[in-house]
């Protein structure tokens, strides 16, 4: 009895809640866009369908990301007959795959969802006004597009979303796990790094320790990817390196009538909910409740995006944080309505 009381409490919890509430928003469009979308039209997703096929003659740059790429490879491997039976016939491209990637990146969205929440309530202690957050970041429209194709982001918002969450609340353990797993989901980790190392509750002396053990076991595995595959060793990092050009034209498309579309693209008309925010004068105290790691995160991110050729994608990274935004400003409006103990 005691046992099946602690697995009702587990399945009934407020994360198991989140998680599957999660699940339960990002689906349908993930599943729109795998059952529409043409797999190898992705100079990503063919990188990234490559891979798990254990081809690593691939992009210099992103062959290193396998985490994503081999768990969908495990799934296809024990479902694919099934998804293949199920393919309709008017999918083009491998059904089995598809479905497979699909799976995986649902469940690290949905998993991000709960970490999302979480962060968001840490700074709101209001439940729905942080359940209207997490809506905001699981209806943009990246969010979708991440969950629903052969790309490798939902790991890399994962390791985000437990950097922000476990710098905010002091959770050491979260942060030791980003330390170790953030290399394998993207190489632009290296810019959110020093963020855990100035901000982390852990004694600078055991970061460095931790940082430098990470990086043996990734340079370790990228040496042994470079072996099995035909590339040169150091190509990727001179592809990372030359990313830098790309500053100035990111910093022009940025900031121009285009740059409005890379925002709107992931805000949508939550942004409208600045206005009243201006309107009470209340926007400046918003932005002074976050802390000096979310500024550096922020930063950090808007850096990223500069120097990438897929500005909109990267600037989906602020979707955690404008969450907090998004959350605070519906409390305030709606305070007397949205509070819950």
């Amino acid at each position: 009895m005691l046992k099946m009381r602690n697995y009702s409490s587990l399945v009934f919890s407020r994360n198991s809640f989140v998680f599957l509430f999660s699940l339960a928003v990002i689906h349908g469009v993930s599943f729109h866009l795998m059952d529409l979308s043409t797999l190898e039209n992705n100079p990503d997703s063919i990188t990234y369908l490559g891979i798990a096929e254990f081809d690593f003659d691939q992009s210099e740059i992103r062959k290193y990301r396998v985490f994503i790429p081999f768990l969908a490879a495990a799934v296809n491997f024990i479902f694919g007959d099934l998804f293949d039976f199920l393919a309709p016939w008017t999918y083009e491209g491998d059904f089995s795959i598809g479905v497979s990637f699909m799976i995986v990146n649902n469940l690290f969205i949905a998993f991000s969802g709960v970490l999302v929440f979480k962060y968001i309530f840490a700074h709101t202690e209001n439940f729905i006004a942080s359940i209207i957050g997490l809506v905001s970041m699981l209806t943009c429209r990246w969010t979708g597009y991440l969950a629903g194709t052969p790309m490798v982001d939902s790991f890399f918002v994962l390791i985000l979303t437990m950097v922000l969450l476990g710098l905010k609340t002091g959770n050491r353990r979260l942060l030791v796990f980003s330390i170790f797993l953030g290399p394998w989901a993207k190489e632009s980790f290296i810019f959110i790094a020093p963020i855990i190392f100035f901000y982390a509750p852990i004694p600078k002396k055991r970061q460095i320790l931790l940082f430098l053990t990470s990086g043996i076991l990734v340079f370790s595995g990228r040496y042994l990817i470079d072996l099995w595959s035909s590339t040169p060793p150091l190509a990727g990092l001179e592809q990372d390196i030359n990313h830098l050009g790309y500053i100035l034209l990111g910093a022009k498309r940025l900031f121009s009538f285009h740059g409005i579309y890379e925002v709107f693209s992931n805000t949508g008309f939550w942004i409208v909910l600045l206005l009243p925010a201006i309107l009470r004068r209340r926007i400046k105290g918003y932005l002074m409740e976050f802390s000096g790691f979310e500024y550096w995160y922020v930063g950090s991110v808007i850096f990223q995006a500069l120097i990438s050729v897929e500005i909109a994608r990267m600037l989906y990274l602020l979707t955690p944080v404008l969450a907090v935004l998004w959350a605070r400003i519906s409390a305030d409006l709606f305070q007397k309505d949205l509070y819950i103990e």
